[in-house]
């Protein structure tokens, strides 16, 4: 009978506190505002080395690729040809520029 108490006032403890507790409030990303095209800011990696010019893995090249940044983090997705976008993931390799890795999942 004792253990049915603390169990009791368990379940009583977490539902009062799941309906007293503060709303979650996640921190605003922002607007990451108009997307550009940026398919001139990467190449291939088997392409002539440009110090200027990021490198990006995909199945697509270089095609179609759309980029937009806030506060210093670049968001880019390109477009397959079929109309689906990808995201373009920031590699976490250490080489002198970033390198992308293109991501299969559509969004």
């Amino acid at each position: 009978m004792k253990s049915s108490g603390f169990v009791a006032a368990g379940v009583l403890a977490i539902g009062l506190s799941s309906v007293l507790a503060p709303a979650a409030a996640a921190q605003d990303f922002g607007s990451f505002g108009q997307y550009q095209p940026c398919s001139n800011q990467f190449r291939l990696p088997w392409e002539p080395d440009t110090p200027t010019k990021n490198v990006v893995l995909s199945p697509f090249g270089t095609a179609d690729m759309h980029c937009a940044s806030w506060h210093g983090v670049t968001e880019i997705y390109q477009i397959d040809p079929w109309g689906n976008k990808h995201r373009i993931n920031r590699a976490q390799i250490v080489v002198p520029l970033p390198f992308f890795v293109w991501n299969p999942a559509t969004f």
